[in-house]
């Protein structure tokens, strides 16, 4: 999912002192595609500026609408980000934005995080008699773009529809496979293609009715159907990411069909799934929103009201402000225990370590910075409150290669060559984020910690330059960097005057006009952005971000050699196998320099003591169905 990035700068209480030692420190010495369309009235910043911003509790830190989808993304979920070290509440996409990339980072393995001294929250065990008027929890989270869960796709977006509704898998706090409305794991047939889940009798909407295989069948063939996107191409759907190894699909999203042949209802309770090839992912992401089962019924009246199968139910919503969302009695595992869930939003949002301080937010995500620093000194009483966990997040630039001078590959190899990663990482971050080597975080399966084709080297770039079609810097078209207000930006100004004496300039942009800039595709030549897993393959990061035709793939990126490596992979029955396709899929990625991957995220989060069962996993807070307060 897509999920914004934030600025380490945004936090008020970070001195402007250290923002100019910063700088100083990353200054780095040195010296035909189509133009760029504007996209909606950016602010033009010769010099960045970042506002500070409220991060997500839920969330890699970065605060997010719905994205690993496009942040304006489908797939991950877009949404905006906190501070680069806060992790998004569940996959995702998030835009660069105004706190120093709030996105998860993910850590590599050996690298020295600080620990926390609370560690994980603990897991759910019997609690006793709970207070029934102290069950309430109060978050922060970044606004939902939809209620709609075959749209969301931003990480907070995601976070809030996993509450409110329910498919046939989900995740658990390992971030495994489990049944959900799924009875158990499904039976395999014809080579591992034919899926048949036995559904949970006596499992009902919030409404009462109860959910039958058909309702199933009317949410994934929904979910697939152009019509949800208007004018807008039906590749622009989570669906065009996420289903289309499901036969008959494809001929769906072009409107060649009424129904997808692939989904079959055997009885009221028993579902069959045909897939077009054997696909070891397939399980993980039918966890994704985008197959979470709707009420027909309460589909045709819109979803001001939502009827959803999840353990919550929505009670109240006021864009920008709060979110409430109180206990689903008809659950199919029993009600949960927590009664009320308020979520605060936008500025009601705003301050949010002085408000958990303060008793009002029980769960925050903390900034990049003054905020992460004080909680990780062992004597303050936040560090016994303060949890530390990597996430499967990738912060990145992306050059769109349809668009001039990013559609030639080495004016995109030069400016990758310039970016020193492990300087931003030391300098920016003090550490606190892991730089990025390659696509894939670490913790995700294929991941080598391995150094990529195109390090630091300023010499090269120009000498790229040179041998490009371009021949020379001085015949660059002006270039903008698209951002919603990521610190980074300024670095990136720097480091481009100083390898190659070019102004880049800096366009800044309100979250949901960035979205629909990336919409647009040929609106922004550069920008920044993170992706945080929604489900824990590496399918999830290649195909998503740069797999041809995928909705999350605002880089245009298009290589028949990559998707053939990924195809490849996904033929094979040895996972160690599959995982060697796919590493050589990521090294032709690398290769072409579509996107610059610059760190992998790291979530720094306070919880109250009282809060118990809640656990944060590698890709952000999953569930809250098992959380419950103890005063």
């Amino acid at each position: 999912m897509k999920s914004q990035l934030g600025s380490i700068f945004s936090s008020r209480k970070f001195s402007l002192a250290l923002i100019g030692l910063t700088l100083a420190l990353l200054l780095l010495t040195a010296c035909g595609g189509e133009e760029a369309t504007p996209a909606s009235t950016p602010t033009v910043l010769s010099t960045q500026t970042t506002g500070a911003g409220a991060a997500s509790s839920v969330g890699s830190g970065s605060g997010g609408t719905v994205g690993s989808t496009t942040n304006p993304i489908p797939g991950g979920s877009p949404g905006p980000t906190g501070s680069g070290v806060v992790a998004p509440p569940g996959g995702s996409r998030s835009a660069a934005g105004a706190t120093p990339p709030s996105a998860t980072p993910t850590v590599v393995a050996g690298t020295p995080y600080p620990a926390s001294t609370a560690g994980v929250p603990p897991s759910p065990t019997a609690p006793g008699p709970l207070k029934a008027d102290a069950q309430v929890l109060n978050m922060a989270v970044g606004d939902p773009n939809t209620f709609d869960p075959a749209l969301g796709a931003d990480n907070d977006t995601s976070f809030v529809l996993r509450q409110l509704y329910s498919g046939l898998v989900t995740l658990d706090k390992n971030l495994a496979v489990v049944p959900d409305l799924a009875v158990r794991m499904p039976d395999l047939t014809e080579n591992s293609t034919l899926y048949t889940f036995k559904l949970r009798e006596g499992a009902k909407f919030q409404s009462g009715r109860e959910i039958t295989a058909d309702d199933f069948k009317f949410s994934l063939e929904r979910a697939s159907d152009p019509r949800l996107v208007g004018p807008e191409p039906a590749t622009s759907l989570p669906a065009n990411t996420y289903m289309t190894d499901i036969v008959g699909v494809r001929d769906k999203l072009d409107g060649k069909a009424t129904e997808i042949s692939g989904v079959r209802v055997k009885d009221k309770y028993t579902l069959q799934i045909k897939l077009d090839g054997a696909r070891p992912q397939f399980l993980a992401k039918l966890s994704y929103n985008v197959f979470f089962v709707v009420n027909r019924e309460a589909v045709v009246r819109g979803f001001e009201t939502v009827d959803g199968s999840g353990p919550f139910k929505l009670t109240e919503y006021k864009r920008g402000q709060f979110l409430k969302l109180a206990r689903n009695d008809n659950f199919y595992f029993g009600p949960p225990r927590l009664a009320q869930v308020n979520f605060a939003i936008g500025p009601n949002a705003a301050n949010s370590l002085g408000q958990y301080e303060g008793d009002r937010l029980d769960v925050v995500g903390l900034e990049a910075g003054a905020e992460v620093e004080r909680a990780l000194d062992k004597g303050s009483p936040l560090n016994r409150e303060l949890i530390v966990k990597p996430q499967l997040s990738l912060s990145y630039l992306a050059f769109n290669t349809r668009v001039r001078p990013f559609d030639d590959p080495k004016i995109r190899q030069a400016f990758s060559l310039v970016i020193d990663r492990p300087r931003i990482a030391r300098a920016m971050f003090e550490d606190k984020v892991q730089p990025a080597q390659g696509i894939l975080p670490p913790g995700m399966p294929g991941y080598s910690g391995k150094p990529g084709p195109l390090g630091y080297d300023i010499s090269r770039a120009r000498d790229l330059i040179a041998q490009s079609s371009y021949r020379s810097p001085v015949n660059l078209p002006r270039i903008s960097l698209a951002s919603t207000g990521d610190a980074l930006s300024r670095v990136l100004v720097e480091a481009y005057k100083n390898a190659f004496n070019i102004d880049l300039e800096v366009r800044q942009y309100d979250f949901r006009d960035f979205q629909s800039g990336l919409a647009g595709r040929n609106q922004f030549q550069m920008f920044l952005y993170n992706w945080v897993a929604d489900y824990p393959d590496p399918d999830n990061f290649l195909r998503s971000l740069l797999g041809t035709g995928s909705a999350y793939n605002d880089t245009n990126y298009a290589s028949q050699s990559f998707d053939d490596l990924l195809k490849q992979g996904d033929n094979q029955t040895d996972p160690a196998r599959r995982l060697d396709f796919y590493a050589q899929a990521e090294t032709v990625a690398l290769n072409d320099a579509p996107l610059l991957p610059i760190y992998y995220n790291v979530s720094y989060r306070l919880v109250k003591p009282y809060v118990r069962g809640l656990s944060i996993t590698e890709a952000g807070i999953w569930s809250l169905r098992d959380v419950y307060i103890v005063k």
